[in-house]
Formats: structure tokens, C-alpha cells, sequence
């Protein structure tokens, strides 16, 4: 497919919020300021800092020690563009983006930090109780901690005018499966339907709002939970979604996430987390994958 990449940015800015200054964990968006210089480290030496297509003239950078890159604007007004970072065995592929009034203590990121004897420190991906929910797949509702975006997954660009079509052709009738479906606070997701096409993995899933008030979410986050190794979580890249972000009082909507293509073993989960826009708690489904397509599956 053809690569729109100026679409396809616009899209990760306006649903991935901003990493918090100093945490370790999953980065989405890199703040730059005029007057002042953005600093990344990490534990691990960066062999590739890449700014856009690599010939990028609106930001400038040097990387310092080894493992600390200082980013700054060098224009007025520099248009946002893509950060790929390879320090180690992770790969980070961020936004770069200019905010005229940032404070200054955000712009500071960790990609990744060293642990005793010198060993890589492991994202965060173990879920912390919160109170529990029947509907949740048969599962306890959780607080999850993400992990880095499995570096496996290939970077890629999407043809956003084809998968759209095919999103909102794909959203059309599809009804909820009642048995994979949490309730929370009088809002609902349930999983309807998953299809794979053209090396992209399109998921489908319907939210109910049954308040007087709107629903509206901030972020999603779509996970791949093996069997074999439970304490890992595969977070998978949002390169596409369908639908709208806010779910007016009492309505319901469809919703389709698009991301790379990976194969599962039926043992397996997806898991989707919705983040509110206020103060409210995460949706977070389970969804085994034996219920996706069989095509989907490997043994």
C-alpha cells in the first residue's frame, strides 16, 4: 500500500496523549519548546536516532555519551514528524512535537533504564487489582501498566484512505458477542468480530453508553497476552481507528482498531484497554483468542 504518512501522524497525535517526564514505560509523544532542548536517555547505547524520513530540517539533535540524545526546535514552528530509536534491542517509534508553552519538566524522557549486574530493566506489564467484575470476559477488572510496543512488530505506514473504507465497511453489522462484554459505571465494550487483511489485523468492538452524561476516550490500547509466558504483554501499535472518540448520552457505537498483523495460538488473550478523558476507571476486556477467525490462529 501506499504510505500517507502525514495522515497517518495526524492520527497517532490526536489519540496518544503524552508520555509523563521521567517514567519508564510506553512513550507516545516527545515534546520539544523553543528556548529550550528536549532530553531522551536510556540504558542501553542508541545506534539509530531518526528524525522523520532522516533529512528532517526542523529539528536538530546530538546524541551525548552514548545513550543520551538532546533534541531541539531550529525553526518557528516545526511540524510534527516521526522519532524512530533503536537503543539496544528496542525499537521506540514516537511522535516529535512542538508545544510553544510545555513545561519545562516534560521534556524529559526514559526509554529504558539498567538494572543491577548491568541487565535491561523489563517494562512494566503485570496488572494491579482493582475491583472486580463478573462480565469482564470471566476475568477480575485490572489496572494495567503497559509494556513497550513489541519491537518485533514491523513500523509501518498504512494506505489510510483504503483501510478506512474497509473499516467502515468491516464496522456494518456486526453484533456483540454477550459473552466476552464488561460493564463499567454504565458504560460497556464488547467484542464483535476480528478479520486480518493485507498484513493488517482489523478488530471490531461495540460501546454502550448508558449515562446521561458523554463517554469520551482518550486512548486505546490493544494487547497480546500469551499463554506461554503470562508475565509478558505484547502491546500491539494503533495505526488506524474508526470511529468516534466520544459516545453521546445514551448512544452506542461501533468502533475498529486497526494494527500489524501477528498470528495467535487459541490459549491465547486480547486485551483492549479504554482510557477515559476524566478521572473515571480503564475498561479493560479480555477477549480469548479462540474466538477470532481459525486463519488468525496457529498451532
Amino acid at each position: 500500500m501506499k504510505a500517507v504518512r502525514s495522515i497517518l501522524f495526524c492520527l497517532l497525535i490526536g489519540t496518544a496523549p503524552t508520555a509523563m517526564a521521567q517514567q519508564v514505560g510506553r512513550t507516545d509523544t516527545v515534546l520539544t519548546k523553543r528556548g529550550a532542548s528536549t532530553l531522551i536517555t536510556s540504558g542501553s547505547p542508541i545506534t539509530t536516532f531518526q528524525i522523520g524520513d532522516g533529512k528532517n530540517t526542523d529539528y536538530d539533535y546530538r546524541i551525548v555519551d552514548g545513550n543520551m540524545a538532546v533534541v531541539r526546535a531550529v525553526t518557528a514552528s516545526p511540524k510534527p514528524t516521526n522519532l524512530i530509536v533503536r537503543e539496544g534491542d528496542n525499537i521506540h517509534y514516537m511522535i516529535l512535537t512542538y508545544r510553544e508553552n510545555a513545561d519545562l519538566s516534560k521534556l524529559k524522557y526514559v526509554l529504558s533504564r539498567k538494572a543491577a549486574g548491568g541487565k535491561e530493566t523489563a517494562m512494566a506489564g503485570t496488572p494491579e487489582p482493582r475491583h472486580g467484575d463478573k462480565d469482564s470476559g470471566n476475568k477480575n477488572q485490572t489496572t494495567l501498566k503497559f509494556p513497550e510496543e513489541d519491537e518485533s512488530a514491523p513500523l509501518i505506514s498504512v494506505d489510510t484512505v483504503t483501510v478506512s473504507d474497509l473499516a467502515e465497511d468491516f464496522r456494518k453489522d456486526s453484533k456483540v458477542n454477550h459473552n466476552y462484554e464488561v460493564k463499567i459505571d454504565g458504560v460497556s465494550i464488547g467484542y464483535a468480530k476480528a478479520m486480518t487483511l493485507s498484513s493488517l489485523n482489523y478488530f471490531c468492538f461495540h460501546i454502550r453508553n448508558k449515562n446521561n452524561d458523554p463517554y469520551e476516550f482518550v486512548k486505546v490500547t490493544l494487547i497480546h497476552k500469551e499463554k506461554k509466558d503470562t508475565a509478558v504483554l505484547h502491546t500491539m501499535p494503533l495505526l488506524y481507528k474508526k470511529g468516534p472518540a466520544t459516545i453521546e448520552a445514551h448512544g452506542e457505537a461501533q468502533e475498529v482498531f486497526v494494527v500489524p498483523s501477528r498470528t495467535f495460538k487459541k490459549e491465547d488473550e486480547i486485551i483492549i484497554v479504554l482510557e477515559p478523558a476524566e478521572n473515571k476507571p480503564q475498561l479493560v476486556l479480555y477477549v480469548p483468542a479462540s474466538t477470532l477467525p481459525k486463519y488468525m490462529l496457529t498451532k
